[in-house]
């Protein structure tokens, strides 16, 4: 009895020691990486106990460059700052970039805001700094996976670009090189194994472009598939919910393997202009016309092989459009119409203000020179 006393108080000092230890150590910086992959979820926690007053709100914003949804909420990126909003409306922060060219890569709860051209980045959660970085060239794009891993684009001295990703804590994890194009932009796949990249070249005064699909988990030259497009832009790159690639291109849309690079189905647009696109899932949208214009030429939803869910003629002239897993959403300069997946108008609302753009976090949110409202 007095052993199995004694060996239970030894047992209770080693576990008092160990939590000890490890709280020198989290003080010390030893755990600090980790902190960065629990922040989410106790940010998350901080926001649901403080809601906000709900939508709409003023649009404070000056010179509006980039509208995203982050995490339920929203990410508005303008020439100066950078402001997010969680999803009952409440200003989570306001962050000063100073960037002469501000760009804007998200990863559901993370917003990195880099300096195209220049050499700064900065990575924001909903509550804080997390990083900061400067880079040996200048930046020429950056893509975020939704879990936080993150590819930085550079120029580089021997090569024409080079490719740097950094798992969640910031650490590098892969790197390769470009020889011959420059990328243009980059999209990560949800398990952070698989990067796409779109390059351009130009050669003899002859315009190129290529997609390069990497496999992270092994070396750069065994990992990249190339494919060439001739005489097409790639615009999009989506990674779709069960691991294919969709690329929207200026004339056609296209669904690849990523393993191989063979494209396993295609939309093509028939010769018509496309005004704008989004991605959701494993369906696409797009929307035809020309910018100013009274109305845009019409609307068509793609399901997973390329197929036509939906074909909608808007009557507005369309600025912006989103699309969530059961609706899509057009705005235009005065109006917002929204659509099921079938296509049938399921609302009709005039803008107090003209409308910017359009995003779909947890509700369908129009952001208007004016105010934001759901």
């Amino acid at each position: 009895i007095r052993r199995r006393k004694h060996e239970r108080r030894l047992r209770r000092a080693a576990l008092a020691l160990a939590v000890l230890v490890a709280v020198f150590l989290y003080l010390g910086g030893v755990f600090s990486a980790s902190v960065n992959l629990f922040s989410d979820l106790l940010d998350s926690a901080r926001i649901a106990l403080t809601p906000g007053g709900g939508w709409p709100v003023g649009m404070q914003v000056e010179g509006l460059l980039y509208a995203e949804p982050l995490s339920g909420g929203l990410a508005l990126c303008g020439k100066s700052e950078l402001v997010l909003y969680s999803p009952t409306a409440r200003q989570l922060r306001s962050v000063q970039h100073g960037y002469a060219e501000p760009a804007l890569a998200v990863g559901n709860a993370r917003v990195c805001v880099y300096n195209r051209s220049g050499k700064e980045l900065r990575v924001e959660s909903r509550s804080r700094t997390l990083t900061t970085k400067t880079t040996e060239y200048p930046i020429l794009t950056v893509g975020m996976a939704p879990g936080g891993t993150m590819a930085v684009a550079t120029r580089s001295e021997r090569y024409l670009a080079e490719l740097t990703v950094y798992d969640p804590n910031f650490e590098e994890v892969y790197y390769a090189y470009l020889a011959e194009y420059y990328p243009l932009s980059i999209a990560i796949a949800s398990d952070n194994k698989r990067m796409a990249v779109s390059c351009m070249k130009v050669e003899n005064g002859v315009f190129g472009t290529q997609l390069q699909l990497y496999d992270m988990s092994k070396s750069a030259e065994e990992a990249r598939v190339t494919v060439d497009v001739p005489d097409s832009v790639p615009l999009q790159l989506h990674y779709t919910s069960d691991g294919a690639l969709v690329v929207i291109y200026d004339g056609f849309a296209a669904v690849y393997d990523p393993a191989t690079g063979q494209q396993t189905a295609r939309y093509d647009y028939g010769g018509s202009s496309l005004l704008t696109a989004d991605f959701h899932g494993r369906n696409t949208l797009l929307v035809f016309g020309e910018a100013g214009r009274a109305s845009a030429g019409s609307c068509v939803l793609l399901g997973e092989t390329m197929q036509v869910l939906a074909t909608v003629s808007p009557g507005i002239d369309v600025r912006d459009a989103a699309l969530d897993a059961e609706h899509f959403y057009l705005l235009g300069a005065k109006t917002a119409v929204g659509y099921d997946l079938t296509g049938a108008e399921v609302c009709r609302e005039a803008l107090p203000a003209e409308g910017m753009r359009m995003v779909c976090g947890k509700a369908p949110l129009a952001v208007t020179a004016k105010e934001i409202l759901q």
